[in-house]
Formats: C-alpha cells, sequence, structure tokens
C-alpha cells in the first residue's frame, strides 16, 4: 500500500488555507495548477511509497516507539519552489504556507522518524522544509502568470495563518484516484510528555 506519515492540520488552519487557495484562483490560472485540497491539508514527515503489508506493521512499531512532547506550530508566510527572489523568479513549481514557530521542533520529530524508518531500510531525506503545499504547477507559466503568482505572494509574504498544538503523528494511507489522492489514517502516534 501506498504510505506517508504526516501532522495533520487543524481544521482552523484547514479553513484558512482554503481562503488563500481561493485568492490564487482568483487569478485565473486555471489548468495551470493543481490545487491541494484544503480538507487534507498537512505536513509530510516521511513519504514511504509502496510498502507490503508485513514492513506497514513495522512502521507502526517504529512510530510506537518515538518519544516527543506535543508542540505548537504556527503557519505564516506563502512561498514557493524553487525559491529565488521575487524579481528574479523564472518557474514555480509549487506554492506553499511556511511553518514558522515550531519549525525546529518539527524537524526534531522529523530526524526521530527519519532514524527508527532508516533501521528498517527506509532511505534518509536529504533535505526537510517544514511547509504545506497549497498547489502545484502542473506545466510550464507564461511569464504573465508568474506575474500574476509573484504579486500575489507578495502580498501573503507575512500572512497569518494560525496557531495549534502538534500532538499526533499519523501514518497514512494514500489511494490515488482521478478526482485526487484519498486519506486514510492507518496509525495514530499520540505525542507525551
Amino acid at each position: 500500500m501506498r504510505v506517508f506519515i504526516a501532522v495533520d492540520l487543524s481544521e482552523e488552519l484547514r479553513t484558512k488555507l482554503a481562503e488563500i487557495n481561493n485568492e490564487f484562483a482568483e487569478l485565473g490560472l486555471r489548468g495551470a495548477v493543481k490545487f491541494v485540497d484544503a480538507n487534507q491539508a498537512h505536513q509530510t514527515v516521511k513519504f514511504l511509497g509502496e510498502v507490503p503489508e508485513d514492513g506497514v506493521e513495522q512502521v507502526k512499531r517504529a512510530l510506537a516507539e518515538i518519544s516527543k512532547k506535543p508542540f505548537d506550530i504556527e503557519l505564516r508566510g506563502v512561498g514557493f519552489f524553487p525559491e529565488a527572489s521575487l524579481d528574479k523568479v523564472r518557474t514555480i513549481r509549487v506554492i506553499w504556507v511556511g511553518i514558522r514557530k515550531g519549525a525546529e521542533e518539527l524537524k526534531a520529530l522529523q530526524e526521530d522518524v527519519e532514524w527508527a524508518l532508516h533501521d528498517l531500510g527506509f532511505p534518509l531525506e536529504k533535505r526537510f522544509s517544514a511547509h504545506v503545499t497549497l498547489c502545484r504547477v502542473k506545466r510550464p507559466l507564461k511569464s504573465t502568470e508568474i506575474g500574476r503568482i509573484v504579486k500575489m505572494i507578495a502580498e501573503l509574504r507575512d500572512v497569518y495563518v494560525g496557531k495549534m498544538l502538534v500532538e499526533e503523528l499519523k501514518l497514512k494511507k494514500s489511494t490515488l484516484t482521478p478526482k485526487g489522492p484519498i486519506y486514510e489514517d492507518i496509525y495514530v502516534k499520540r505525542l507525551v510528555g
């Protein structure tokens, strides 16, 4: 089964992300970008891909051993990948909202997950970025489209999205469909301490 590990976002944060998505949707980028369903918004901690059933059980056991306290995160500011100064943007592949407060704690949690799963044979990630994806670019953008996006990003560079307490780490099953992915929680690790 296709699985990944993530921190789900609160309903309040998802509502605000939907509002930001609507602002980008008004730019007339139909067909150019694919918005992430705000109701499924999350911070991916580690994507595992296809894992056999017995491997999923091993992942659950490894996650059960992780010991971290709950921590707060704050979502603020819109950005994009690949990163560049706004006056030198040539291409945009992903538009995201950043995680500022709590980024260090999130990185520490991600590192614990990395090492626990490395022991099971999963490769270590080269880098981790604390962000929540708003949309992905599906085709090369015209310069006028890039200009509209850059203007919107400049306006939202410091937008406050909200805060939440991270209390759970989830192993999720991802089923790909023509209408988008369907996520199902298959294991929830409560953070305690």
